[in-house]
């Protein structure tokens, strides 16, 4: 698997939340800095060997996005709130 994908899933993710959490959706900083991630995963994966470390990175940095608060609320408090939990 390409470390790209995880990469992809994470940018468009974290531009959704800040679009869902600040109403701006001109903001594309999320997905400049997903791009900016993903190329650098393809720069390490390209080393023999560390395709599945790059890949391993790339899935480690979306979940950490998914649960950690960098933005406030993170994803999933936003998913909890849209399927009414707390």
């Amino acid at each position: 698997m390409s470390p790209l994908a995880p990469v992809i899933a994470l940018g468009v993710v974290s531009y959704g939340n800040n679009w869902y959490n600040t109403g701006n959706a001109v903001d594309v900083k999320p997905l400049v800095f997903a791009g900016v991630a993903g190329l650098l995963l393809e720069a390490f994966a390209a080393i023999p060997g560390m395709q599945s470390t790059a890949t391993l990175i790339g899935w480690t940095a979306f979940v950490g996005m998914l649960i950690s608060p960098v933005q406030k609320p993170s994803p999933a408090e936003n998913l909890l709130k849209i399927a009414g939990g707390k």
